[in-house]
């Protein structure tokens, strides 16, 4: 088995073209041609997840996030950032990142967190054209199996994702039938929402100002970054077990999550 083998597979799910312009996926680190050893799956790659898969005797990190977005001039160990990459180097581990173009599949990020919800007659919020073709998108919506009030929804939210807490915007809406999610930040999908007459947006990184686009006509949730997409690290584990079944994939046992609540 070569990364290569993994990194195909994989790309068959989240094709490459499909992540936005900015992103940095597949491939960032390592030799696709090297044997593999085992996969380690994680949320992001920090210095404590190359040394968990060193550990493991693991030589390839499959991750959600990208260790680094933009060309980096220095990887002198002045940050975390090129200490992790210095790290892996040196292990010989090499690192794999299945960002946005997993969030635009269906079966990607944005389902996962549906499923969590036991959301129904899922779709995507906001449909992305590639290949000629509407197979891919951004967000997506659905509908709860009954209405709940919204201390009842928020409730469900929380437990769901095991929310620290939840920022979120009111709504004059009584009851929550119809959410529309988007992991990581996605508030640019609030004026969607409300046209496709979501009752909630749940997605993470909202800031002050973008709250006040809910206009009330929504009721707008920032759960956290980490606390949206801390199930795709499961996501891609189970995809990844169905297609390699007698080989080692394994979850990282690190809590990549920087943010604590008080």
């Amino acid at each position: 088995m070569k990364i290569r083998d993994i990194a195909e597979v994989l790309e068959e799910w989240a094709p490459l073209p499909v992540a936005e312009s900015y992103d940095n996926v597949g491939l960032l680190v390592g030799n696709e041609h090297a044997e593999v050893t085992g996969v380690l799956v994680s949320l992001d790659v920090t210095e404590a997840v190359v040394n968990e898969a060193a550990m493991l005797g693991i030589n390839l990190i499959v991750a959600h996030h990208p260790i680094w977005f933009s060309a980096r001039k220095r990887l002198n160990g002045e940050d975390y950032v090129s200490r992790t990459i210095i790290s892996a180097i040196k292990k010989d581990i090499a690192i794999y990142a299945c960002h946005t173009n997993l969030d635009h599949v269906h079966s990607g990020v944005n389902q996962k967190i549906c499923d969590r919800l036991d959301l129904r007659d899922t779709r995507f919020l906001q449909k992305k054209t590639v290949f000629n073709e509407e197979s891919y998108g951004a967000g997506m919506i659905g509908n709860l199996a009954e209405p709940l009030s919204k201390t009842d929804f928020l409730a469900k939210v929380k437990s769901a994702f095991h929310c620290g807490g939840i920022r979120y915007a009111d709504t004059d809406k009584t009851f929550i039938g119809k959410v529309a999610v988007c992991g990581g930040a996605g508030s640019f999908l609030t004026q969607e929402a409300i046209r496709q007459n979501a009752d909630a947006l749940v997605t993470a990184d909202i800031t002050y100002h973008k709250f006040f686009d809910n206009e009330e006509k929504i009721l707008l949730l920032d759960i956290g970054h980490y606390e949206s997409e801390q199930y795709t690290s499961v996501l891609i584990r189970d995809y990844l077990s169905e297609k390699f079944i007698n080989f080692a994939i394994r979850l990282s046992e690190v809590i990549t999550n920087p943010v604590r609540y008080f």
